[in-house]
């Protein structure tokens, strides 16, 4: 299984996580305060991570950039964002200045929110996050929120109902405020749509549907017209895009479990672990097994 790498390294480096911000763990639940990257960093460039939870981030200064499910976004002070579970996540770049909050659980928490899980617009489109650019005045509210949840997390013995009932209060106010002006997947025309539906979709599947059929049958376009189209609109082919993916899927299996090789090509529906090693050292020119050496080194 994937190891959540955030929690993992928070829980075995708490001293000198520290040094980045306030931290609070507690059995599946972490908050951070004011935190920045400082002496070590979370998501290094050209490592994917699979997010296996929600994520809750209030930008408090700077900027950042992340490629989410494939598709780059930039955040800034003032954002509010509910990152959904499932998705693939890779960091681009932040400002020096680049601060937040944020807090998340895994499941064992005991907290199962339909906020935080996988969800679609109303077109049935699978999002990736929902943010909102706070005003001054909501900004003055969420930090209300969070300075009130920060206490409450101190308290003992720790209160999981308490702590669950503010999480979803401050949920319910997100969602109040970005009704009527969401930031999520959305398309100025259908050519648009189409990629970013096409995104989606590899961004879930390529991990183990690698043929441009299944992506066209999916999308209800001819395989002819998705290639052109995707060709046209990106500059590279769907197979560019499936084999980038999945490759990206592997590096997250490499790095943040700890299956062998073998289990790793079955699970990612590859004939053998022969087969993964050469599809993996034609893409990177490196094997899965070197690469796995780097990426825990």
């Amino acid at each position: 299984m994937l190891v959540d790498t955030i929690s993992l390294e928070l829980f075995r480096n708490t001293a000198q996580w520290k040094a980045n911000g306030l931290i609070f763990l507690h059995e599946g639940f972490f908050m951070m305060r004011d935190f920045r990257f400082h002496q070590r960093d979370f998501l290094q460039p050209q490592q994917p991570y699979r997010l296996s939870e929600g994520r809750v981030v209030w930008v408090k200064s700077g900027t950042a950039t992340y490629a989410i499910n494939l598709i780059e976004y930039h955040f800034r002070a003032g954002d509010l964002i509910v990152f959904y579970s499932d998705s693939l996540i890779e960091k681009r770049g932040h400002s020096d200045d680049f601060t937040f909050d944020a807090f998340a659980f895994e499941r064992r928490f005991g907290m199962n929110m339909p906020s935080l899980n996988p969800s679609v617009d109303a077109e049935g489109k699978r999002l990736s996050f929902a943010r909102v650019h706070l005003t001054k005045h909501a900004q003055s509210i969420v930090g209300q929120y969070v300075s009130l949840l920060w206490k409450v997390v101190h308290e003992e013995p720790f209160n999981n109902e308490n702590v669950q009932m503010l999480i979803h209060s401050l949920l319910l106010y997100h969602r109040q405020q970005h009704l009527g002006k969401e930031e999520f997947l959305t398309a100025k025309n259908r050519r648009e749509e189409l990629i970013h539906r096409f995104l989606a979709l590899i961004s879930l599947h390529a991990a183990t549907e690698r043929r441009i059929p299944f992506y066209a049958d999916k999308l209800c376009v001819e395989p002819h017209y998705l290639s052109t189209l995707v060709k046209e609109s990106t500059g590279q082919t769907v197979m560019q895009w499936i084999n980038q993916t999945a490759i990206k899927e592997v590096k997250v299996w490499l790095a943040y479990s700890d299956e062998s090789i073998t289990e790793i090509a079955y699970r990612l529906a590859f004939p053998d672990s022969s087969a993964l090693t050469k599809f993996f050292r034609r893409e990177t020119g490196v094997t899965p097994s070197q690469y796995r050496e780097q990426a825990k080194g």
